[in-house]
C-alpha cells in the first residue's frame, strides 16, 4: 500500500496559502486581490490566528473575556461559531478598551485592546493580507515582519557606517499612531486590496469607539497600539516614505551623499557623509511627511557625528578605531538600557520576596536576564554584560542579607559568586558572540 500523505496542520496550510499569495503579488506588483474574505473565515486560518493570539496572553477587552475562559469554552466551537458569524457576514467588532503604560522616560503611552474575539479576526485578515504587502516593502523597514528584527536593523547600521557614514539624522515622529490619516491609509490599502469585506473590517476596527472612563469615543485619526492588525497598516503607511526615498535615488546614493534610511516601524534613522547632506534630507523627510499628515518631532529629532554615538532600538553606535588604526563600528547596550534592565533585576529579586528560596528567585530572575542578553549579544557587549553580572550578584548577595538578618556579617565575608552560579545562576559574559567583542572569562566576584 502506498503510504498516505501527513494530514497538514492548520498552521503548515496557512504558510502554504501565504507562499501563494506572496509570490502572486511579487510576480505583479500593480495586481489587485480582489478575493480575499472567503480565505479570513477559512477554519485553518482562524484556527491559527486564535493559536497565536492565545499563544500572546493577551489581557481582555471591554467583554472581560480572557484566554483561559476561551480555552474553558472550547477553542474547536469558538472557532466553528466565528467561522459562522464571518460568513453569514454578522460579525461587527466591540469597542476598544483604553488602557495606559508608563515608558521608561515616566509619561504614559495610551493602548488600544480589543476584545479577544476581535482580536483573533485582525489576525486572520493579518494571516490573509500581509503576504500582498510583504511583496511591496522596502529593505529599509525591519520592525514587525516575518523574518526581519531590530538585529538586522543593527547589522544594517554597522555596515553603513563602516562604509564610510559620518554624520546621523536620528527622527522621532510626532504621535505617529495616535495621527495616521485614515483615508490616506486606506487609499495605500487599497494598492493591493480591493476586497469590499476585508476593506469593511479595515475600517471598522480604525473607527471602533474607545471605551474610557465609561465614556466611548471615535476616532477619526491613528491606529491603535494594542490591536493586533495596527503594526502592519503602519507599515503600509510608512512604506510610502520608504519607497519614495528609493524612488529619489536617495538610498545608498553614489555621489558621496548617502542617505541611507533604517526603518523599525515608527523608529527610523538616516545616515550620511556630511553634515550637509544629513540637512538636506530632514528638509526632504519633513516636506514628504508633511504631504503625508505627519510631523517631525523637532525636540528629539537630532543630527550627530556618528563618532560622538547615538542611541536606536536600545543600542548605542558609534565609529571606532581598531588597534591598526582602521574605523569600524561599535555597537552596544544604551545607558537607558543599562539602567532599564538593572531597575528591572532589582525588582525581579525585591518582588519574591524573603520567603522563597535561593533557587526560586534565580529560576524567575533567569528569564529576564536570558531575554536581554538575547537582544544584545550579538553586539560588543562583553564588558556591558560583565557589569551586569556583578550588578545580579550585589542584588542577590543584598537579598540574601536581608533573607538571614546578618547584613554585616555576610557582607564582610565578600559575594560568594559561586554559590549563585551553582543555584542555577544565568551567567551573561558566556553568551556574546559579536565576533571581535571583548571576551574574557567570567570575573571571581567573591
Amino acid at each position: 500500500m502506498i503510504a498516505q500523505k501527513a494530514k497538514l496542520t492548520s498552521k503548515e496550510k496557512v504558510r502554504k496559502l501565504q507562499r501563494t499569495l506572496y509570490r502572486a503579488a511579487k510576480a505583479s506588483p500593480e495586481r489587485t486581490f480582489g478575493v480575499l474574505y472567503d480565505k479570513v473565515w477559512r477554519q485553518d486560518v482562524l484556527m491559527e490566528a486564535t493559536r497565536r493570539v492565545v499563544s500572546n496572553r493577551g489581557g481582555p477587552g471591554v467583554d472581560e473575556q480572557t484566554v483561559a475562559e476561551l480555552r474553558a469554552y472550547g477553542v474547536e466551537r469558538f472557532v466553528a461559531e466565528t467561522q459562522e458569524e464571518l460568513r453569514q457576514k454578522r460579525y461587527r467588532p466591540d469597542r476598544v478598551l483604553r488602557h495606559y503604560i508608563r515608558k521608561a522616560n515616566g509619561k504614559m503611552r495610551p493602548l488600544g485592546i480589543p476584545t479577544l474575539k476581535d482580536r483573533i479576526i485582525q489576525m486572520a485578515v493579518k494571516l490573509v493580507i500581509e503576504p500582498l504587502f510583504e511583496a511591496d516593502f522596502q529593505a529599509c523597514s525591519f520592525g514587525f515582519r516575518p523574518k526581519k528584527s531590530a538585529q538586522e536593523a543593527t547589522q544594517m547600521i554597522r555596515y553603513v557606517v563602516k562604509g564610510g557614514a559620518k554624520w546621523v539624522l536620528d527622527v522621532d515622529l510626532r504621535s505617529y499612531f495616535d495621527t495616521i490619516p485614515h483615508d490616506k491609509l486606506m487609499i495605500l490599502v487599497q494598492e493591493r486590496v480591493t476586497d469590499v469585506w476585508v476593506l469593511r473590517l479595515i475600517r471598522w476596527w480604525l473607527k471602533a469607539g474607545v471605551l474610557e472612563d465609561g465614556q466611548v469615543t471615535s476616532p477619526t485619526l491613528g491606529s491603535p497600539q494594542g490591536g493586533v492588525i495596527s503594526p502592519l497598516l503602519s507599515n503600509i503607511y510608512l512604506n510610502l516614505v520608504d519607497r519614495i526615498w528609493v524612488k529619489r535615488g536617495y538610498q545608498n546614493r553614489l555621489d558621496g551623499w548617502e542617505g541611507t534610511l533604517v526603518r523599525y516601524a515608527d523608529d527610523m534613522v538616516i545616515l550620511c557623509r556630511t553634515e550637509e547632506a544629513a540637512r538636506f534630507y530632514k528638509e526632504q523627510l519633513a516636506e514628504l511627511l508633511g504631504r503625508m499628515e505627519l510631523s517631525l518631532n523637532e525636540e528629539k529629532t537630532q543630527t550627530a557625528r556618528v563618532k560622538e554615538g547615538f542611541d536606536f532600538l536600545g543600542i548605542h553606535h558609534r565609529e571606532a578605531k581598531s588597534w591598526s588604526g582602521r574605523p569600524f563600528s561599535l555597537a552596544m547596550p544604551s545607558s537607558k538600557a543599562m539602567v532599564n534592565v538593572r531597575a528591572k533585576i532589582k525588582d525581579t529579586i525585591k518582588s519574591q520576596g524573603l520567603q522563597c528560596s535561593l533557587n526560586e528567585v534565580i529560576k524567575v530572575l533567569n528569564p529576564v536576564l536570558r531575554g536581554w542578553s538575547e537582544y544584545f549579544r550579538r553586539t560588543n557587549a562583553a564588558r556591558s554584560f560583565q557589569d551586569i553580572d556583578r550588578y545580579t550578584l550585589e542584588q542577590l548577595h543584598l537579598w540574601q542579607c536581608r533573607k538571614h538578618a546578618s547584613k554585616w556579617a555576610l557582607r564582610s565575608r565578600g559575594i560568594p559568586a559561586q554559590l549563585f552560579y551553582k543555584a542555577g545562576l544565568l551567567p551573561l559574559s558566556d553568551r556574546v558572540t559579536q565576533q571581535g567583542s571583548f571576551k574574557s572569562r567570567r570575573m571571581p566576584l567573591g
